[in-house]
C-alpha cells in the first residue's frame, strides 16, 4: 500500500517471514521507533486512548509550541500524537527548547 502524493509517500508491505525476535522500540535495533500523527486536540485524544485501555509510553512533556502524548498498542508499537500550538514551522520543530 502506498499512502501520500506524487511527491511524498510511504509504503507498507506485508511481511512473509517470521521475525527472529519481537521488535522493541528504542532498542537500538533496525526498525520503527514510533509513528507520529498530528491531531487537533491531543488531550481529548489522550482521554479516549486511556478509556480504551491504551498505556502511555512516555510521560507528558511541556514545550511552548506543541503538546505530545505517546501510547503503546497491544503489540508494543509506540504511537506519537502531537498538537501544534504554532503555525510557524521553526517554532513547532524547535528541538533546542527542552521538553520538560
Amino acid at each position: 500500500m502506498h499512502i501520500g502524493t506524487q511527491e511524498t509517500y510511504f509504503s507498507l508491505n506485508q511481511a512473509y517471514a517470521e521475525a527472529g525476535k519481537p521488535w522493541r522500540p528504542y532498542s537500538g535495533l533496525p526498525g520503527v521507533n514510533h509513528l507520529g500523527y498530528e491531531v487537533a486536540d491531543v488531550e481529548a485524544l489522550c482521554k479516549r486512548m486511556k478509556s480504551a485501555q491504551y498505556k502511555e509510553s512516555t510521560p507528558p512533556n511541556v514545550h511552548p509550541h506543541r503538546k505530545r502524548r505517546y501510547f503503546y498498542d497491544a503489540e508494543g508499537n509506540d504511537w506519537e500524537f502531537v498538537e501544534y500550538l504554532s503555525q510557524d514551522p521553526s517554532e513547532r520543530n524547535d528541538d533546542q527548547l527542552p521538553d520538560r
